[in-house]
């Protein structure tokens, strides 16, 4: 799993996605799709995916918080739709592509713990670059549940082998 097929991804989905840098020196690519629901009580997603190389460097709960916050930081500017919380809310993807990842990374991901948002959800995700291991959310949050399985279901297409 690198970021050429993460971007050839988006491209087969037909999401739109640039090359960009959210953290200096790795290289990522940043895509965005935009979809109302009724099943989601008629509201509409902005969501926003940063994937990023890292090579080498440790993945660690505090390098997730900060592409998390840098990632969210991204689509303040770059999102100019509703107002966020009008029928309109924000998910950010992070996937961090690496060969190193500690325990507590793969937990941070595993248990969601990136903390919540108003209209806006954050959603680490780790990729062992070794392995081809993918660690995400085991379990939907009450807290914005009826966009989860959305989330769940692109995550999956995205980093599938």
């Amino acid at each position: 799993m690198n970021l050429i097929s993460i971007k050839e991804k988006l491209q087969t989905k037909s999401i739109l996605h640039d090359d960009s840098v959210i953290i200096e020196d790795m290289p990522s690519v940043i895509g965005y799709d935009k979809q109302f629901r009724w099943s989601w009580m008629a509201t509409q997603l902005n969501t926003f995916f940063v994937a990023s190389d890292c090579g080498n460097t440790p993945i660690t709960k505090k390098f997730i918080e900060e592409h998390l916050k840098s990632s969210f930081t991204y689509t303040k500017y770059a999102y100019n739709g509703w107002p966020r919380g009008l029928q309109s809310g924000v998910g950010v993807i992070s996937i961090l592509i690496s060969d190193t990842i500690t325990e507590e990374a793969k937990t941070y991901c595993k248990k969601l713990q990136s903390g919540k948002k108003w209209a806006a959800f954050t959603i680490p995700v780790v990729i062992d670059s070794n392995t081809k291991e993918v660690f995400f959310f085991d379990k939907k949050p009450m807290w914005g549940r009826i966009y989860f399985p959305y989330f769940e279901k692109i995550i999956k297409e995205l980093t599938s082998k």
